[in-house]
């Protein structure tokens, strides 16, 4: 099994570097806010937004650091914008993330959009950082529906959607010229429908390929119009799960500060499959983590419940150096080419640590 390797550092450390070079009149090599979300992941652009639709995306907010981040309460400039974020999660452990959901609303505004996300980082040091949305909401377009979702679709079976355009501008010219999925699955079709007075209307027909593997597809379906004036870009969101899938709550557990020699509490864990399974093995590349499965050997259900704790070294080689227990778990089951895998770190004291 291929161990997968994590870097963690401290907080403080970071910033008294940036401090130092800052001191000096070099430049600094990054923003500690980088390490949470680079700022190349901080913007996002919805393109042509039809009237009606409410597209979503997701900022991914990640802890590299061995110190706790503590999340505020996260604004929108601009109404045009709500957010979702799962405030019970707004204490970040190490390796933990977190997505902040920001939504378009063409289902209340038109023309050009834009929005700033504050985010305020409260411990372990106060900052803020700031992400933007833009997007085109034409009054004159409507997609129904404005998603595609192909949901618990059995594997080896293909299906279709079908989507509904109509344009209602003054260009009589207008037309859809192009729908390519960004997914090698899925694929679609347009046809010209009767025209309506002052309407023109286009089918847009989408395939799910019945060779798409075993899990969750979350793409974008890019419808291209011949638009010389607004954008051209049409992005449809598109949602399928095809075969078993498998959920793991929580994706990445912390086992707590450990002292030598300490055991951790147990800690829960759930696989929610969406139809049922059996575990067939289940690995780790650290021999001191166990992982205990609760249900039967045999048993083939939906919701398998793992229990998980650590055996902290006395001593030796089996102590993380950077203090940092970090390693991966891994769960195969009966059925072929399903596997889930999911995180388990902790905060690991030395003997000089507690003297």
């Amino acid at each position: 099994m291929a161990r997968i390797c994590f870097t963690s550092t401290s907080l403080a450390a970071v910033i008294l570097v940036i401090l130092i070079q800052a001191a000096v009149g070099q430049e600094p090599d990054a923003d500690w806010r980088n390490h949470i979300i680079p700022v190349e992941e901080r913007s996002f652009n919805y393109k042509t937004v039809p009237r009606g639709a409410s597209p979503e995306h997701l900022f991914i907010l990640r802890n590299p650091f061995q110190e706790a981040i503590h999340i505020g309460r996260i604004t929108s400039s601009c109404t045009c914008t709500t957010i979702d974020f799962d405030e019970e999660k707004s204490i970040l452990q190490t390796y933990e993330e977190v997505a902040i959901a920001v939504r378009l609303r063409g289902d209340m505004f038109e023309g050009s959009r834009n929005s700033t996300i504050t985010v305020p980082i409260e411990k372990p040091s106060r900052a803020e950082i700031q992400l933007n949305v833009r997007g085109e909401i034409r009054g004159d377009l409507n997609i129904s529906p404005n998603f595609i979702d192909f949901r618990n679709i059995e594997l080896g079976r293909g299906q279709s959607r079908t989507l509904i355009v109509t344009y209602t501008g003054s260009n009589t010219q207008w037309r859809l010229i192009d729908a390519q999925c960004e997914n090698e699955f899925i694929h679609a079709e347009i046809t010209n429908e009767p025209a309506r007075v002052g309407a023109k209307i286009f089918r847009v027909n989408v395939f799910l390929d019945r060779a798409a593997p075993n899990g969750t597809i979350n793409s974008h379906l890019i419808l291209t119009s011949n638009d010389p004036l607004n954008r051209q870009e049409i992005p449809i969101p598109i949602r399928a799960t095809v075969g078993t899938v498998i959920r793991v709550s929580p994706p990445a557990l912390s086992l707590g500060v450990l002292s030598p020699g300490e055991r951790s509490p147990a800690r829960d864990a759930v696989l929610l499959g969406t139809s049922p399974f059996r575990i067939m093995k289940i690995e780790s590349d650290n021999p001191a983590l166990e992982v205990v499965a609760r249900n039967p050997s045999d048993a083939q259900s939906r919701l398998h419940s793992l229990s998980i704790s650590y055996q902290n070294p006395t001593e030796g080689e089996g102590i993380p150096e950077d203090g940092i227990l970090q390693t991966i778990v891994r769960i195969t089951t009966d059925i072929p080419g399903l596997t889930s895998t999911f995180y388990v770190t902790a905060s690991i004291r030395k003997k000089e640590d507690e003297e």
